[in-house]
């Protein structure tokens, strides 16, 4: 049998993906539902600048608005339904010469996901035709996924919830009757916690081996079979159990640029970019391990400084990530076909290949937990039209199809996102001059997609890893429905 590697490999470390997660409503981890009167068209209408919901898709569109103050206030429901369905979930001991363990029963589901409301609001003042102020308040990136916490893929994740919110200002100014510009600032809030288990069976198991290695190098062979055999029979063995949390949270601060022109009446032509926002989520990593672990592998997991072999130091502690949020572009146009009816279109690039890797820092001596990403580029291409059909009564309606910045080879439990389509319902009914409400309805059907995420730190080492494969499909859809008032006052 040959000699295992350090303990330190068998270790399943804190965590993958803290501040970034999935959700349903858009592609990667954007949030993706910010207004009720965009959601009707699946997010084409940027270029139509009605209300003061424009300022998250184009605040350029504020001079447009009627004179005085404008309030748009949001509130969307959403509904996932998304199936993990195992096909065989397996941890490993590389060096050890045992083989993989089954954790999981292969045909095994997990629903994950729960309905969330959430809310956005806008407000602007247009002091003059040409100058327009605006404040937005709304989430831009958000999720919480409870699994199981026997299902298969326990030592990627077990529990993750994100929580954001962005407040933007916005100036915008006419340089002519055709054109409008504007420039906001954007003070980005994240709070984030995970939750994940960890396999000390693993560390347990190897130190077993070690021992035999020990007893049959010192001519012991009965009892270094011995202690192959008390190795195999805790390998895998999820009594062993233990679990870390982390939580972490920081402000960020980016920028966005907007632009609508205006050709001809009843045409506009736009573009809208938002910067990404760098954040250093900070927080604590609190380790839990079983009670039923022997004494010395006990020690040996809370022993510091960590260096490899005999001290693993997975004690409570400070962690930081780093995370760059990715900038997106967007182009888009409105235009009036006849006095009742009017098509748009918008195309939004994302820069998601920035991430390639997640990496978490502990303030301890543990070595880092890192998760391989290794994003694409995003783009997500939506069309719209509306009807007026009474003087008081609009609708609308929409499609989109947003790919996925995820690659197959390192989907993750975290993230299992895949390319979607979104069809779309609205209609816009005014109350009276100065007051209207808008209502969505938004079905969301993910490509089903196929996940074998393997813990192994991206091949990088010393790692916190658990080497644990996470393998099955996933099939999610979704249901947004929104509801948005609007009022000049």
């Amino acid at each position: 049998m040959t000699r295992p590697p350090s303990p330190s490999r068998k270790l399943l470390a804190a965590i993958a993906l803290l501040p970034l997660a999935l959700s349903v409503q858009a592609a990667g981890y954007r949030f993706g539902t910010q207004s009720a009167a965009a959601e009707g068209t699946a997010n084409a209408n940027a270029a139509e600048a009605a209300d003061a919901s424009t300022l998250f898709a184009n605040p350029a569109g504020i001079t447009r608005l009627s004179p005085g103050w404008n309030f748009s206030g949001v509130l969307d429901y959403l509904d996932a339904k998304a199936r993990f369905t195992d096909a065989g979930s397996t941890i490993a001991l590389p060096g050890s010469g045992l083989a993989p363990r089954a954790i999981s029963t292969a045909g095994d589901t997990v629903d994950f996901t729960k309905p969330a409301v959430v809310p956005h609001a806008y407000l602007s003042y247009k002091a003059s035709d040409t100058l327009a102020y605006g404040l937005g308040v709304f989430v831009p990136w958000g999720t919480k996924l409870n699994y199981r916490p026997d299902w298969g893929g326990r030592y990627n994740l077990q529990q993750v919830e994100l929580q954001s919110l962005s407040i933007n200002p916005n100036i915008a100014f006419k340089p002519s009757p055709e054109l409008s510009l504007a420039a906001g600032l954007n003070l980005q809030y994240m709070d984030g916690k995970l939750r994940r288990a960890v396999p000390y069976a693993s560390v347990y198991a190897a130190g077993l081996l070690n021992a035999a290695h020990q007893a049959a190098a010192g001519g012991a062979p009965g009892l270094a079979l011995q202690l192959q055999q008390q190795a195999a029979q805790v390998f895998g063995d999820p009594s062993y159990d233990g679990s870390i949390a982390i939580k972490g949270k920081d402000w960020g601060l980016g920028f966005n640029l907007a632009l609508l022109w205006e050709p001809m009446a009843g045409t506009r032509l736009g573009a809208a970019y938002r910067s990404g926002v760098s954040h250093k989520l900070k927080g604590s990593a609190d380790w839990t391990q079983p009670g039923n672990l022997p004494a010395n592998v006990l020690a040996a997991i809370t022993a510091s400084p960590y260096n490899g072999v005999s001290a693993l130091d997975h004690n409570d502690s400070g962690a930081s990530l780093a995370v760059h949020t990715p900038e997106s572009l967007s182009l888009h146009g409105f235009h009036q076909l006849t006095p009742t009816i009017a098509v748009m279109a918008d195309v939004t690039w994302t820069r998601d290949s920035r991430l390639k890797q997640l990496r978490i820092d502990f303030d301890n001596s543990t070595a880092d937990s890192i998760t391989a990403e290794h994003w694409k580029d995003s783009a997500k291409v939506s069309i719209g039209a509306q009807w007026r059909v009474l003087p008081a009564l609009l609708l609308r309606t929409g499609y989109s199809q947003d790919r996925s910045p995820v690659p197959s080879a390192t989907r993750s439990p975290a993230l299992p996102d895949a390319h979607r389509t979104w069809y779309a319902l609205g209609a816009n009914w005014a109350l009276t001059d100065s007051a209207s409400v808008d209502f969505s309805f938004g079905h969301v059907k993910l490509k089903d997609a196929s996940m074998q995420a393997t813990d192994d730190g991206d091949g990088v080492t010393p790692c916190n890893c658990a080497f644990s494969t996470a393998r099955g499909n996933y099939t999610t859809k979704a249901t947004i429905i929104g509801a948005q008032f609007n009022y000049k006052f």
